[in-house]
């Protein structure tokens, strides 16, 4: 889940507050079977172990940080994982084509960033970031950059089953760019058109995370 340049711009992107009255059915902003958030899953430890056995630092941002602060796990309406890397890892990155490949992955360039995906299936992939001092390349992305002391030293957050890297002060960079996040959930992914504000005091469910079985 990103914040693109529609989100991130205040009045560009609108969205409804629901009511319980609403009848708000979460299944209708559902985009992926159990079987894609099976494979996520198991593409997410494939990565993060290439990644940690080439001493490559990565961390969790944007939707994925998310879902591991507030529900340790994946947000049942996202659809993608999304990870960062400092800049100076980016050839070394780029070098490990084979062993993603090794594990039946592919790993390929996308304008300034980089995306995992499995070949037989479109539905589901990691977005790669490439950041420098934490600062996206991207100038829409400028207000979502990291401030001084707020991404290292990292720290380790719980995807699942998972362990990942997660910023050193994840709680105090969600509750800039996010800034409700600990109340309201905001339900879009690439697949909607708008996005809709709901309130967990109302649907406490929708902390719940998407797990494999």
């Amino acid at each position: 889940m990103r914040r693109n340049k529609k989100t991130t711009r205040k009045g560009r992107l609108s969205t409804k507050k629901s009511k319980k009255k609403d009848n708000f059915n979460l299944k209708n902003y559902i985009v992926l079977k159990q079987k894609d958030v099976n494979l996520l899953y198991d593409i997410t430890k494939k990565t993060i172990d290439i990644l940690n056995d080439n001493n490559i630092e990565y961390w969790a941002t944007d939707g994925t940080l998310l879902g591991i602060k507030r529900s340790k796990g994946f947000i049942p309406w996202d659809d993608d994982v999304d990870i960062a890397i400092d800049k100076k890892d980016k050839q070394n990155l780029r070098s490990l084509k084979d062993n993603f490949k090794h594990e039946g992955l592919d790993l390929v360039g996308v304008g300034k960033y980089m995306k995992v995906k499995h070949p037989k299936n479109k539905h589901v992939w990691i977005d790669v970031f490439i950041l420098s001092n934490g600062i996206w390349p991207q100038d829409h992305y400028k207000d979502i950059a990291f401030k001084p002391g707020e991404l290292y030293p990292l720290k380790k957050g719980k995807f699942g089953k998972l362990i990942m890297n997660i910023p050193h002060k994840s709680d105090k960079y969600l509750d800039r760019i996010f800034k409700d996040w600990k109340t309201v959930a905001y339900i879009y992914n690439h697949h909607t058109k708008g996005k809709k504000k709901i309130s967990f005091k109302d649907y406490p469910k929708l902390k719940k995370p998407a797990l494999p079985n």
